[in-house]
């Protein structure tokens, strides 16, 4: 079974599975699954998909941008489920990279971070252009200073806390690939 069966109809399903426009069906994908779904800004979801899917530079990007969060929010998503409707091998990998591991909410704020830290080295590690820039433009959409207005300031000290340590490892990371 295919676990969008439990958010989609079977034949709406069937429809998106055969088709071959690939942004497209991701889109249609993302606007079923996150249409009532508000961000931690309490924002329409579906605006930071879009924002980190226009931040791409490629088609395959543009795409991962869209559903690079599907699999993390979605419960019961997997990304075989992805590639069951026809997302390509290299995008859903991409996924795989940069989506974060369920974590333990009693971990301390420090732990976190460390794990948060984790996460961004593995990514970097792969070496995997795609994923560092999907990673850069998730955070850059993420701690966008408009954006976190709109947040608790607890958030806001959360995010203070974990991107900037981590944004200049990423961009460290791609000025180094470009140059290998």
């Amino acid at each position: 079974m295919n676990h969008l069966e439990l958010y989609i109809e079977k034949k709406d399903l069937q429809k998106i599975r055969e088709c071959e426009d690939v942004y497209l069906k991701s889109a249609v994908l993302v606007r079923i699954l996150f249409k009532d779904r508000k961000d931690s800004a309490r924002q329409p979801y579906l605006g930071h998909l879009k924002r980190v899917s226009d931040k791409m530079t490629t088609l395959e990007g543009k795409i991962a941008g869209l559903l690079h969060d599907l699999v993390e929010d979605i419960p019961y998503i997997t990304f075989n489920d992805l590639l069951d409707i026809g997302i390509p091998e290299n995008i859903v990998e991409v996924l795989r990279l940069v989506t974060k591991e369920k974590i333990n909410r009693k971990l301390t704020r420090q732990e976190r971070l460390i794990c948060y830290g984790k996460e961004i080295d593995k990514i970097i590690n792969s070496g995997n252009d795609l994923a560092i820039e999907l990673k850069i433009a998730d955070i850059t959409d993420n701690y966008n200073l408009e954006r976190l207005a709109l947040c608790s300031p607890e958030l806001q000290d959360w995010y203070e806390e974990k991107y900037p340590p981590q944004m200049k490892k990423l961009f460290q990371a791609r000025k180094v690939n470009r140059c290998a």
